[in-house]
């Protein structure tokens, strides 16, 4: 895999705050791929709201490429919970991973994280909501096993949210708060991307991990990746740990499919 890392001219690993843009040559062979796709600020752009997103057209069809050349070992892994991954990518039946890695679908085969916290979460839910009934700008957003706190129409209430997020936390055994882009969730702590990926990659041993994603949760995939000798990638802006860079959610899609393209041809 050394091959696929960027090297300073020492010879050491590449400033994580400087780094490059690449080319899908750079990239291995996706029939010896592990890929892990992040989906809201990597196939999809950002929105106001998690329910305004737009699907780009082509992206169920690009999935579908990058799937069948990579054998299967295709995966998104989302901090959106699964029935919204589903609901937005119909027409694609490989895995999904929602909710952090609280939620999977493999083989087509659901699965949810048991927390332990049901009634006490319900109860956490319920106050919440009403209090961001009373703060314009907030948005509650429930999953499975986790809430989250969106306050990216009120982004002067950050401190607030998390302030309010911690005292619940106080009544759930096993949660903590976790940020992400304009949002704080309330989570078990037993859940992260990280542990997905490794969950996988025990089923795909011998591929190289490629993860990309833009969000403060994915650096966990990109850690995973590193350290099993594969490759992260940073979508838009911001520090990282991942060794490569592309701009924005089109360079995601162009690189993809000029790498699917790659394996078509070969």
């Amino acid at each position: 895999m050394e091959e696929f890392r960027r090297r300073d001219a020492n010879g050491g690993p590449a400033e994580r705050t400087s780094t490059p843009h690449f080319e899908p040559l750079d990239l291995p062979d996706l029939d010896r791929t592990a890929l892990f796709l992040d989906f809201d600020g990597t196939l999809v752009e950002i929105a106001a709201r998690p329910d305004a997103v737009e699907l780009p057209p082509g992206t169920e069809t690009l999935l579908a490429r990058l799937r069948a050349a990579s054998g299967n070992a295709t995966a998104i892994v989302s901090g959106r919970g699964l029935a919204d991954l589903e609901r937005m990518l119909p027409d694609y039946d490989g895995i999904l991973v929602g909710s952090h890695g609280a939620e999977r679908r493999i083989e087509g085969k659901r699965s949810v994280v048991d927390h332990g916290q049901g009634d006490t979460l319900r109860t956490v839910r319920d106050e919440l909501a009403a209090w961001t009934d009373r703060n314009d700008g907030l948005l509650l957003e429930e999953k499975p096993a986790s809430l989250v706190l969106h306050y990216r129409a009120a982004p002067d209430r950050e401190a607030d949210c998390a302030a309010m997020l911690d005292e619940m936390a106080r009544h759930l055994t096993g949660f903590v708060v976790r940020p992400s882009k304009m949002a704080l969730e309330l989570m078990p702590e037993t859940v992260s991307k990280s542990d997905a990926v490794r969950h996988l990659m025990e089923t795909w041993q011998g591929r190289v991990p490629v993860a990309i994603g833009d969000d403060r949760t994915d650096e966990e995939m990109f850690a995973v990746a590193d350290e099993l000798g594969g490759l992260a990638i940073k979508v838009g802006d911001g520090d990282t740990s991942a060794a490569c860079r592309v701009p924005d959610v089109p360079a995601v899609h162009d690189t993809l499919a000029r790498w699917a393209d790659r394996a078509e041809d070969a």
